[in-house]
């Protein structure tokens, strides 16, 4: 029994002695990796609309334009730095695959690819990653854009005057970020999503002439327009989070819907139409649990607006005005005459636990 006893105690003592020695050899060895590369693409004879994508398992992408002529379509500079426990001996490539497969000149494709099956290894179980994927793009270019990140945000923002066909922004987890600062067009649709993380969008004097798609799983949604031409149908969507949505002077091509809904959130909108919409709009929005507010305003005599609301729990609440009547039982909120004018908003506005609280005033 005896024996048993010391045979428990060195194998305590050994267990001990060892994981503790492994942690200090851990910290004794850290440290940090830091690189840096650079690709360009020059097209051999260059298309009308370039397609360009971008795929990383992690980091944020950065979508910039040049300030200075440029014979690249585009320039990617990435910026590599791996901080953590047992670093001593390691290179980037212990986490990721060579940089010589990073760039594909021929299909015009990024690819950053972390290692996979490394749980072995204890420098992948302390790290931490700061990984930044700048890519900067001509202004005399229109560009078909596709970026995707598992782990990591998506920022853009477009200068003044910059043409662009589609533009798909995709996050895992992570936020998207994306910004044009006027006279902007996209000619394809454009699509930003986000599966854990917030999309804010924002944009002054652009056509969208196939309209525009933001969702989100877990997080917010910012729309915001000003002066904006949309072609086509908008649509923002989230699972749980709160959707803010703004438009100044929208113009419409056609007749389109505009739709919000969250499940678990709220929904403010502020809809301002001082200039002819050109076209008729219908719209669906909706969330499960939350409140939707609503400010109104238009000075136009051929344009009217009209809101149908329901609620299980919860109230409905509308600001009287002069240029606005309640009907039906109190669900309808509409301008006077709303059916002798040229141009309509008419939204339906939903929601299962929560009120509706909607503003309204109409030429």
């Amino acid at each position: 029994m005896r024996n048993y006893n010391k045979a428990l105690i060195i194998g305590a003592v050994l267990l001990v002695g060892g994981g503790l020695g492994f942690i200090i050899y851990g910290f004794v060895s850290a440290g940090s990796i830091e690189n840096s590369f650079n690709f360009t693409y020059e097209p051999n004879s260059p298309d009308p609309i370039e397609d360009l994508t971008f795929n990383a398992d992690i980091g944020k992408i950065l979508f910039k334009y040049n300030t200075s002529p440029t014979p690249s379509y585009a320039e990617i500079d990435v910026n590599i730095e791996i901080t953590g426990l047992y670093m001593e001996g390691k290179t980037y490539e212990n986490f990721f695959n060579p940089s010589t497969e990073w760039w594909d000149n021929v299909t015009t494709t990024f690819n950053l690819q972390t290692l996979t099956d490394v749980w072995f290894d204890p420098s992948h179980w302390f790290k931490s990653y700061n990984i930044t994927v700048a890519v900067t793009l001509r202004t005399d270019v229109v560009y078909d854009l596709t970026a995707l990140t598992a782990v990591g945000s998506i920022e853009m923002q477009v200068p003044d005057g910059v043409i662009l066909n589609g533009t798909s922004l995709t996050s895992s987890t992570g936020s998207i970020k994306l910004n044009t600062l006027g006279n902007n067009e996209f000619q394809g649709k454009v699509r930003l999503e986000s599966s854990t993380g917030s999309v804010e969008f924002s944009a002054a004097k652009t056509n969208f002439t196939r309209g525009f798609r933001a969702l989100t799983s877990t997080g917010s949604l910012s729309l915001n327009y000003t002066n904006c031409l949309m072609g086509d149908n908008l649509i923002g969507t989230v699972s749980t989070g709160s959707v803010n949505f703004k438009s100044y002077n929208m113009v419409y091509t056609k007749d389109i819907s505009l739709n919000l809904m969250t499940s678990t959130g709220s929904i403010d909108a502020d809809l301002y139409q001082y200039i002819t919409m050109g076209a008729n709009v219908t719209g669906s929005w909706e969330t499960s649990t939350g409140s939707i507010n609503v400010l109104y305003r238009d000075n136009l005599n051929n344009t009217n607006v009209r809101f149908i609301s329901s609620t299980s729990t919860g109230s409905i609440n509308y600001t009287p005005h002069a240029t606005m009547e309640i009907t039906s039982l109190g669900s309808v909120y509409s301008t006077l005459n709303y059916g002798d004018a040229i141009y309509r908003y008419l939204f339906s506005l939903d929601t299962s636990t929560g009120s509706v609280n909607a503003d309204a005033q109409s030429a």
